[in-house]
This record gives structure tokens, sequence and C-alpha cells, in this order.
């Protein structure tokens, strides 16, 4: 056995070895189809035309380099679709050089590119229900392609005629919280389709100042750093059209408001019958429960207000009602600004780089998702002797007052736009190049972050350390006069009432890097997790897809 394991080993080296050496030996590249996996119908009916659905595939580039030269065929096969849908192209979208015939859809493209826009690489169908078909018929589209000198890798989507409806329940919860408190999640939802769901998951996107209570072997959580956690908790069994559910009172969920609250949301959702994906990670260590459900005592009202856009596309008949979300505001939270300074060093005629912004040192995570305002202004004075260079976009530059002015580099002033997102621990700063010009004694520059007002700052209503929020900083002139910094200031400069009320908002979903002049609408976070990001990117997150498997695989169920 173990000369057996010693030859594999070699061998296996070997043939890295040969890989590395002769890279023309490599196999040939596979660029995938992605569609998805499933689609369901509304049923055609009785009087009026079919409900189409939109179906998508396109050509995912994979591979070295950034582009394919070969001509793609794609072609949609439909013959196991016949008497049970209807496919065609969707005008809406246009895609040059496609035939269509009674059995096949047929896409010719002329190479393929890495990072093209969103749809440059796919086609768009439209399906619908065939006349005459009855509820719970199925059938399948198979999408193939074929290309000189690489592969495609093909999809099947299975169609299926009726389907479940799942509708979430509204939750009626207190939205001015208090850190410590937990309020009750009855989570309920009704089946108004015409099939039953064979499992369901549960999504809960909490935001950074929420968490779940409890947990169970069912359920994985998907942290998102500063951002808050995501939480799918899979449910097997059968549920029925015409019937609601709701958890069972041996596995309740409880939201816990935590001291990292401030403004929060939570959204709550329920997909039918979701589809896994590959490599998913098990999750934490087990706990002996799971989460389950249970018929309603009471049908859950449809109301048809306050539910949003759901995620359930493909696996719901209408996927409109799958989820809601929540607002909250924490009551008394608190959370300490402080100004970050820097002490560049140079001679005279060097340009010399400071890191100038702020960091959250909590405990709250200041977010303004909501509004997309700034969460704070740094005021950044430049010292004497000393010409501003570069600054990053996220900044503007003012006259020493704070009145407006046109000339974006050399100003006394500049105020910078903090983002809508501060995490705990997290360091926001824009990097500033400045060039001494001369040496001057004793000058200083200060950093004061606060809320935007004409001219300046004033106090944060949430910080409770009015102290740190401004801190002076000199720039060291070697061979020259060069002053010794302080640690903080009390003074700031007069505001102009000609001054701009405030810097444009950003919600970008990544941070601004660094460098100076970068791009980007936010001082950089340099201590963080997460950037500046949007709770549009936490609802985003793959959620549906990879933490599946790893609850199928613990819970022992179908994947």
């Amino acid at each position: 056995m173990d000369k057996r394991i010693s030859l594999l080993a070699a061998t296996g080296l070997a043939a890295l070895s040969l890989g590395a050496a002769a890279p023309a030996l490599a196999a040939e590249p596979a660029f995938p189809l992605m569609g998805p996996s499933a689609l369901v119908l509304q049923p055609y009916p009785d009087t009026g035309s079919p409900k189409e659905r939109s179906l998508h595939y396109e050509l995912a580039y994979v591979g070295p380099g950034s582009s394919f030269a070969g001509e793609f065929t794609v072609t949609v096969d439909l013959t196991k679709a016949a008497g049970v849908a209807s496919v065609r192209l969707d005008p809406a979208r246009p895609r040059p050089n496609c035939t269509t015939s009674a059995t096949a859809i047929v896409c010719r493209q002329q190479g393929l590119k890495a990072g093209a826009e969103p749809g440059a690489n796919g086609f768009d169908l439209l399906v619908s229900a065939a006349k005459d078909t009855k509820n719970g018929a199925s059938g399948e589209i198979a999408v193939t392609g074929r290309v000189a000198g690489a592969s495609v890798t093909p999809v099947t989507t299975k169609l299926t005629v009726g389907g479940p409806d799942l509708y979430m329940g509204a939750l009626g919860l207190r939205s001015e919280v208090t850190a410590g408190e937990r309020q009750d999640l009855p989570l309920a939802f009704a089946n108004r389709g015409t099939l039953p769901a064979r499992s369901v998951a549960l999504e809960l996107d909490a935001s950074a100042g929420l968490e779940l209570a409890q947990t169970y072997d069912n359920c994985r959580v998907q942290d998102h750093g500063g951002m808050g956690a995501t939480t799918v908790c899979l449910i097997e069994g059968e549920f029925l059209p015409g019937e609601s559910y709701q958890l069972a009172p041996d596995s309740p969920l409880h939201l816990k408001t935590t001291e990292r609250a401030y403004q929060d949301r939570l959204r709550y959702a329920v997909v039918p019958d979701p589809a896994p994906v590959k490599d998913a990670h098990e999750g934490g260590p087990a706990t002996g429960k799971q989460l389950k459900l249970v018929k309603a005592s009471a049908a859950v009202p449809v109301t048809g207000s306050a539910a949003v856009a759901g995620r359930a596309e493909n696996t719901d008949l209408n996927p409109g009602d799958n989820q809601r979300s929540l607002e909250f505001t924490a009551r008394g939270a608190r959370a300490d600004f402080e100004a970050v300074t820097a002490s560049p060093a140079g001679k005279v005629g060097d340009t010399v780089i400071a890191e100038l912004g702020f960091r959250n040192k909590g405990p709250a995570v200041i977010s303004h998702l909501r509004s997309g305002e700034s969460v704070a202004r740094t005021d950044i004075v430049v010292p004497a002797g000393v010409r501003v260079t570069d600054v990053p976009r996220s900044c503007r530059a003012v006259n020493a007052d704070g009145s407006d002015r046109t000339d974006q580099l050399g100003a006394p002033r500049y105020f910078c736009d903090g983002g809508i997102f501060a995490d705990l621990g997290g360091t926001y700063t824009g990097r500033f190049s400045m060039k001494i010009e001369k040496a001057v004694a004793d000058a200083k520059g200060s950093v004061t972050v606060g809320e935007p007002v004409a001219g300046g700052t004033k106090p944060l209503s949430f910080d409770p350390v009015a102290a740190n929020a401004k801190a002076v900083f000199a720039v060291e002139v070697k061979g020259g006069t060069s002053p010794s910094p302080s640690g903080s200031a009390s003074a700031s400069p007069s505001p102009s009432a000609s001054a701009s009320a405030s810097a444009s908002a950003s919600a970008s979903a990544s941070p601004s890097t660094s460098g100076a002049g970068a791009a980007g609408g936010n001082l950089a976070s340099t201590g963080s997790s997460v950037g500046p990001v949007a709770l549009g990117a936490l609802g985003a997150v793959a959620v549906g897809g990879a933490l599946y498997v790893g609850v199928r695989r613990r819970s022992g169920g179908h994947a």
C-alpha cells in the first residue's frame, strides 16, 4: 500500500512538473453556459393570454487572457418542451444572428470577452405554458454550444406547469428598539399556488445591530462583517397549496438588538424548492435542534401590500411577494467618532503623504442606508507652508472660512464625505499629497469630524465624546523650523453663511481606494472588514445557494 501511494504521489508530482513546463499540453478551455436549472410556469388560463416568464442564458468567460476569438454556436433544443411550453426569443431584447424553428433556436456569436457588459454574451427567451397542458406537466429546455478549439458546458432547464406560490406574512414588530431587548419572530407564510413545495428556505438578512437569538442545525449563518449576517434555514417537507405554515412552538426565533444598533433593517423571505450549489461549507457545530414548521392555526392574511420583490424567481409562480423588510431605530445609540491625523516629514520641495480622516470607536455601527446621506464630514485645515497637490475624490476644496472655491488644489481647507457606513473599529481616511514649500514656525493643521453644516461641522448627536472629535497635526520640515503637534484642540474655523450645506453622499457598493485622487465617493476604510456598502449589497449576497448545500448535508436531506 505504501509503495502504491508513493508511486501515485510521484506520478502526480511528475504530471504537475510536466504541466508547468509544457503549457501547450493543457486541456482546451471550457466555457460554461449559465442559466436556471428550473422554471415554473403559470397554468394556461381559461380566458385571456398565458403569462410569459423570462429565461436568460449567458456564456461565461473562463480561462487565460481576456478573450477567445472563436465563433460560438448556441443551440436551444425545444423538442422536450413540445406540448408543455411555448418558447420564443424576447423581442424586447433582440439578439442578432439567431434563427428560430419549431424544434430549436440557434444563435451565433463571434468571440467571447472577459468583463463584457451584462447580457453581451447571452440571450433572453419568453416561456409560457402551452394550451391544454395539465397542472404538474413538465418538460425541459436543453442548451448546448460548440466552438472550435474549446468546449461549452451545457445547461438544462426543467419546466413545470404550475408550482408553489409562497406568500410571506407580515410581522408587526416594534420599530423603536433598545440594545439588549428581544422580539418574537412569528414567521408564517401561505402557499397560494397549484403545487406543493417539497422544501423551503427561510432567509433572514439582519444588519449589524440585529442578530438571531437562537441557532439550529438546519440553519447556516453567513457573516458579512460589519454589515450584519444572513441566516438561511432549510426545512424539508410538503407544503401544500391552500395551506398556511408557521414556526413550530418548540423551535421559536427571536430578534435581538445589540449595542451595535443605530438604524437597522431586517429582510425576511421564504423560497420554495431552493436549488443548491456546489462547495458550500458546513457551518457551525451541531446544536441538536431543528427549526421546524407546522400548519398554521389560522390562514396567513393576504393583504397585497408591504411585500417587496422576492428572490425566488425560478421556483415560485409569483416571486414578488416572497419577502418583506422592516426598519428599526435604536434609542440612545452611541458611537465615538475620533479624528485621525498624521505626522509627515520632509525637506522643503518634498511632497509628503498624510492619511487624514476618522475612526469609529463604537459601540454602534453608524449607517445612513435609508437616506444615503454621509454619516459624518471630515473638516481638514491645511498647515501653512505646504500646498495640497492631490486629494481624494470624496473631498472638495473650500476657502479658509468654509466658503466654496473653484480650484481644488492648493486650498487651505477641505470638506470630505465620510460615506454612508461606519463600522465598529473602522478607520476611514483619505490620502492627501502635500508639497512642502517653506518652513513656517508653529504651523499647524487640524482634522475635525462632525455633522455637516454650512461652513463646517457641528458635534454629532450620537457621539458622547466631544474631546477627540478634533485633533491638530503638523508637517515636520527637516532642516527648517518645525512645530510640535499637540493632541487635540477645541476650536474650529469660523463658518461662513455662504458655504455649501453638505458634501454629496455616495452609495457606492465598494469603498474608494486610499490613493490620492482615487476613484470613489467616500473616505476609504483602512481598518475595517467592510467599506461603506449599502444594505442592498447585503440582500444580494449569494444566499439561497451556497448555504443550502451545507444545510442539506447536516440535516441529511436531498440535494
